[in-house]
């Protein structure tokens, strides 16, 4: 994928500003405080939002995570098939297995928690698409649903392409590379493995610290001047 100088306008403002970024396979995470323009790039990514100028060269097939969803008045398996009219239910149960959803495919989709609805949002994406693009896939997820999300990610990021915004800066971990963002603007691309402490705490203007622990990378609010 490749996203060159693309500016977005909504209600008057200037959104996104010049955002260039491309990439190549694997897992990519776009990281940024509230307001940053993360929601409204991926929008923009998927036709949701048109940009004003730039360019975006996408030869795979997109699905899509929203972080906000409706709680849909149809069965988890309907929600699945939406739009699909090629695609069976068998379709989706390796998926489902893999998320633990597989037992609630004939509950009602409003009757499901947060994290089950998330869950069954991202069982259709990865079914669906070749390059799954998710906003905020971690949220409102226990820590063991977490932890299945992100290994899920690292399997499949062996032949699907991900795209996803995260808060979480543990996801550094598992992704190949790293977009951050300020304002509307990327102020870093580049691998996971070379984001520093001093891009993070300009990013979110709060002292972050890195620290390794067998190998990983682990990032933290420095609270020692509070």
């Amino acid at each position: 994928m490749l996203v060159k100088g693309i500016k977005v306008n909504l209600g008057g403002k200037e959104i996104l500003h010049e955002v260039t970024f491309s990439t190549d396979g694997g897992i990519n995470i776009i990281l940024g405080p509230n307001g940053s323009g993360k929601t409204t790039l991926l929008r923009t990514l998927i036709g949701m939002v048109k940009p004003t100028e730039g360019e975006i060269r996408i030869e795979k097939k997109i699905s899509y995570v929203p972080s906000e969803f409706f709680p849909a008045q149809m069965k988890v398996r309907d929600v699945l098939l939406s739009g699909e009219k090629k695609r069976r239910i068998d379709d989706y149960l390796e998926n489902a297995k893999i998320l633990g959803i597989e037992t609630f495919l004939d509950r009602e989709f409003y009757s499901l928690s947060s994290g089950e609805k998330r869950l069954t949002l991202i069982c259709k994406a990865l079914t669906e698409g070749d390059l799954i693009i998710m906003d905020e896939p971690l949220s409102n997820l226990d820590l063991a649903n977490k932890v299945k999300i992100m290994n899920t990610m690292v399997e499949m990021g062996r032949r699907k392409e991900f795209l996803i915004t995260s808060h979480e800066l543990d996801v550094l971990n598992i992704s190949e590379k790293a977009i951050i963002m300020k304002e509307g603007r990327v102020i870093y691309q580049g691998k996971s493995s070379d984001v520093t402490e001093e891009v993070l705490s300009k990013t979110y203007e709060v002292k972050i610290r890195k620290h390794e622990v067998n190998g990983k990378t682990f990032f933290f609010v420095d609270n020692s001047g509070y």
